[in-house]
């Protein structure tokens, strides 16, 4: 069916203007469901990567369930067959790593990851064999290993250890800074942000915490590694809070300067990204989305760089953006999307002419032309996806992310608006 579909390829990609010539890179994924573990036609990938550092795994909106089961075989396989043995999430970098100390400890795996991840993947059923997986080779000679990239402040172990975990690193460094009402305001305003009340926190009060942080790095400066930790919490947390408060757009840059700092204390380490790929593509000034209002998203792309664009000017070929699209299915966690069919000009058209149900196509070996596509929020782009990422994974049939809704009550006793599972009896 491969020889088939490349020799279709040729006739009908070309009427797009698609280099079907070079389009041979077209690398089975099989199944995905389930678990599964099938890696038989996965063996490509390892000339594609070869010499990557870092494989960024994007999703197109945090919704799509046969997304995160293929990401999920994805990973199995670079760590097992490639290496790869350090997983960083988009949320929150102290979060993650208190995550990664508290299962090293003991703590059971898949409530630590739901109590510093976003739950839109942590308290999801698709992302459980992930968590089976983590928990299993926690203990082996070589861990899937979880860390977080992004500013902002995730997850409950943020909420309820982040300021003291903050405090006992000052203390050990000048306890006279805790004394300070400098320092009795931003812990007042920490509480604010960790507990998203940031109708009480004032904007002149944000512009002396952002300055207070400055002069706490200037204070507790020192090499050692925990040290160097505690500044990267402290410029995501400055960042975070400008964001929130101040109107500012700095999170792209600084979850790329989190994962630079990731990467330069373990240099010898692979990386897996897990995120969305609107923070991973690079050239997002070329952005064409087609239609109102998702037209309007061009201008926040043609702004500023987004994450993956630090990272592609820095890493070069040492790093491998993939996003994903699908031929048709649904998506959203809390509510459903449908995936329509895709239309003939597109490029999830072209690759659904073949018998692929998942596939993997490399970008730099094929140029899309005129083709248009759907990585971004299954909304139709019509610029080049080939200069706009390295690869792009195609589903046939995207079923949408479910919800755990019991292991989410569990994790958010609190909220008001996820309900429990009920059990449908014979």
């Amino acid at each position: 069916s491969l020889l088939f579909f490349l020799t279709l390829s040729l006739t009908v990609f070309s009427q797009e203007n698609f280099d079907s010539n070079k389009c041979s890179e077209f690398i089975d994924l099989g199944k995905v469901k389930e678990s599964n573990e099938d890696f038989s036609t996965f063996d490509p990938l390892k000339s594609t990567l070869k010499d990557v550092e870092i494989v960024m795994l994007g999703e197109q909106s945090h919704g799509e369930g046969t997304a995160y089961e293929t990401k999920i075989k994805l990973i199995k396989y670079l760590h097992q067959e490639m290496g790869f043995d350090l997983l960083v999430f988009e949320s929150g970098i102290y979060s993650c790593n208190k995550a990664w100390e508290n299962i090293k400890k003991g703590d059971d795996v898949r409530t630590s990851l739901a109590n510093s991840l976003f739950y839109l993947w942590s308290t999801t059923k698709q992302f459980k064999p992930l968590v089976k997986y983590i928990d299993e080779n926690k203990n082996s000679e070589h861990p899937l290993i979880i860390s977080g990239f992004d500013s902002q402040l995730t997850g409950r172990l943020s909420e309820n250890n982040l300021v003291l975990d903050l405090k006992k690193f000052i203390l050990k460094k000048d306890k006279s800074i805790l004394e300070s009402k400098e320092w009795k305001n931003l812990e007042t305003s920490l509480q604010y942000v960790l507990k998203y009340e940031l109708k009480k926190y004032d904007k002149k009060q944000a512009i002396k915490d952002t300055t207070f942080i400055n002069t706490l790095i200037t204070k507790t400066n020192s090499n050692d590694s925990i040290t160097q930790f505690w500044h990267q919490v402290l410029k995501s947390t400055k960042y975070c809070i400008s964001d929130s408060k101040l109107k500012t757009n700095f999170r792209d840059k600084q979850m790329a300067e989190n994962l630079i700092w990731i990467k330069e204390q373990n240099p010898n380490k692979k990386i897996i990204c897990w995120g969305a790929t609107s923070h991973f593509l690079y050239n997002s000034s070329e952005i064409k989305m087609i239609g109102f209002p998702y037209n309007v998203v061009d201008n926040y792309y043609g702004k500023q760089p987004m994450m993956g664009q630090y990272l592609k000017e820095k890493y070069k070929f040492k790093i491998f953006t993939i996003g994903f699209i699908a031929y048709q299915g649904e998506f959203g966690l809390t509510r459903k999307h449908k995936i329509k069919p895709a239309k003939e000009n597109s490029l999830e058209y072209l690759i659904g002419k073949s018998s692929f149900e998942n596939c993997f196509l490399n970008l730099n070996q094929c140029n899309s032309g005129r083709l248009i596509s759907r990585p971004l929020g299954n909304k139709y782009m019509k610029n080049n996806i080939s200069n706009v990422m390295d690869g792009v994974i195609f589903n046939r049939n995207m079923e949408r992310s479910r919800l755990d809704r019991n292991f989410f009550i569990k994790i958010f006793p609190d909220n008001k608006w996820i309900k429990p599972e009920v059990e449908v009896k014979e």
